[in-house]
């Protein structure tokens, strides 16, 4: 005779965490969304693309809507304007608190909390989104 037990197992917070790959995502209940920023054709990605409402519109002014910020994997993020779309994917997936995402060739890694985003690149600069704030690094 067998006997099956099941043993219940409180797992670390790390343990739960999660990793994605998705080309456009949202996070913080849909206040923010990211994803792969359009790229040339037969070229590889090279660039984050965030929205939210919290960006600032960049110094030098310009066309297009504010609250969008780019992000490479070397310098500094760079906040935009915006008259289309520019992600590459079309349909978001949620991303959910525990979450890290990267893709890629692409340098660049976000952490998604509960209560913010935070992305990274390879020369240690990004910025952290909260549903209120946005702050470059």
């Amino acid at each position: 005779m067998i006997v099956a037990c099941a043993v219940g197992v409180v797992a670390p917070a790390a343990a739960l965490a999660s990793s994605s790959g998705a080309i456009f995502w949202t996070a913080l209940g849909g206040h923010v969304a990211c994803g792969v920023a359009i790229h040339p054709v037969n070229s590889p990605p090279m660039r984050l693309l965030c929205s939210s409402r919290v960006v600032p519109a960049p110094p030098a002014g310009g066309v297009g809507d504010p609250g969008f910020v780019f992000l490479g994997s070397s310098g500094h993020p760079k906040p935009a304007r915006l008259s289309q779309d520019s992600f590459v994917g079309t349909t978001p997936v949620a991303l959910g608190a525990g979450t890290t995402w990267s893709i890629g060739p692409i340098d660049v890694k976000c952490r998604i909390t509960a209560s913010a985003v935070r992305c990274t690149n390879g020369s240690h600069h990004g910025f952290t989104l909260t549903k209120t704030s946005y702050t470059p690094f």
